[in-house]
């Protein structure tokens, strides 16, 4: 719902250099529900960073799902 900037702005909020890969223009609604597809999906490829942050308990995979690699491409 909040651009990842407003989210993750400060070195405190994200302690991890991170890439935009895709922005998507939906409804909060299809936003959201994309984002539950995909971790159900990437499930298997979920790990815990050393240093945690908000979202790294559920939002850090080793890897992406073909299916999201190619809406990123």
């Amino acid at each position: 719902m909040n651009h990842i900037l407003t989210r993750y702005g400060s070195f405190k909020a994200m302690p991890y250099e991170f890439e935009i890969l895709l922005e998507h223009a939906g409804t909060a609604e299809e936003v959201y529900e994309m984002e539950v597809q995909f971790k159900t999906e990437m499930h298997q490829f979920h790990y815990k960073p050393q240093i945690s942050f908000n979202g790294s308990i559920s939002e850090c995979y080793t890897e992406l799902t073909e299916s999201l690699q190619e809406l990123i491409e």
